[in-house]
């Protein structure tokens, strides 16, 4: 069946469109999140409520990362997927051009995706510990911890299986389903939409601290924002969706991968001193603006090709 509604919000203003994608992708969220839970309930036997508390007992019990797993597939489909494709064929009479499903402007942004991933990890570990020390007033502090504590043993069930099946499965359910969904929705809709509205870098810094908020993560808030911000700008200066989807990927991947070699990477405690952080850090800091500016750099003299956009339509009825 063919999607009939091709470009019919094309003429509404960024901020509507924003507001329409936000109303659309809850929709879709609740609705998909709903049958995929139930479909997933009676797959495996489990129920939500079970799994509220995982232990290391839980985890080892049949089914549970099956539905870990599946909540992620869900996830990825509900809130990131479907309401992103929606949303860019009704802005655009051109989606995939919208999105920016095309090749970078330079053929380095291939390259530049791998390198910014890894050099800038020591810093935004550094900026994850000095993250985690900030002190909130008690009622705050307890909501921040018990949001941290329910994300924290997700992730240490799914990454604490150590067979190399599992490690594919997890590089597929984390890093891939992540590193496509999330860029669709915060890069491919959400930033284009604010560069449009307010500029480039507003639109790079807003789109990177809703990316880091939507994780309701508070401790790991400014590294996620800090990754947010070099995958916008990646996204912005080539053009390419696919370039910010392979580095988040790959990112994930790296991590996920540390952790499966290095299990004790998965306990709360840092296997460095905070002050063993500080020289990686600067250099890692230094090395990030330096291939940033190299990357601005050349975007200027290659200009990625940007999508068109119509003016106001009179006539047409969904027009603003």
């Amino acid at each position: 069946m063919v999607f009939p509604m091709k470009g019919l919000l094309a003429h509404r203003s960024p901020l509507n469109q924003l507001l329409i994608l936000v109303g659309i992708a809850l929709f879709c969220f609740f609705t998909i999140g709903m049958v995929g839970t139930i479909a997933l309930q009676a797959m495996t036997g489990l129920s939500v409520e079970a799994l509220a508390d995982l232990k290391p007992t839980t985890i080892v019990q049949p089914g549970v990362l099956t539905f870990l797993r599946g909540m992620q597939l869900v996830q990825f489909i509900g809130l990131f997927l479907v309401p992103s494709l929606i949303c860019a064929r009704l802005f655009s009479p051109e989606p995939n051009q919208f999105l920016g499903f095309r090749a970078p402007n330079l053929h380095a942004f291939w390259f530049w995706s791998i390198l910014i991933m890894l050099i800038s990890l020591p810093f935004i570990q550094f900026i994850g510990e000095l993250n985690q020390r900030i002190v909130f007033p008690g009622g705050m502090k307890e909501w921040f911890q018990s949001q941290e504590k329910t994300a924290e043993n997700t992730v240490k069930a799914l990454l604490s299986v150590d067979t190399p099946k599992d490690l594919l499965l997890n590089i597929f359910f984390i890093a891939v389903l992540a590193g496509v969904g999330e860029e669709l929705l915060f890069r491919g809709l959400i930033q284009r939409l604010l560069i449009r509205r307010y500029g480039i870098w507003v639109g790079i810094l807003v789109a990177a601290a809703l990316f880091s908020a939507m994780h309701l993560q508070f401790y790991g808030f400014f590294p996620r924002f800090l990754l947010g911000i070099v995958l916008g700008i990646l996204y912005a200066y080539s053009g390419s969706l696919w370039v910010a989807m392979l580095a988040h990927f790959f990112y994930d991947a790296m991590l996920i991968t540390a952790a499966y070699l290095n299990p004790d990477l998965l306990d709360n405690e840092s296997v460095v001193s905070f002050v063993q952080l500080i020289l990686p850090a600067l250099v890692s800091l230094l090395l990030s603006i330096w291939v940033i500016r190299q990357m601005i750099h050349r975007s200027k003299e290659f200009p990625p090709e940007e999508p068109a956009f119509e003016a106001e339509d009179p006539n047409n009825p969904f027009s603003s």
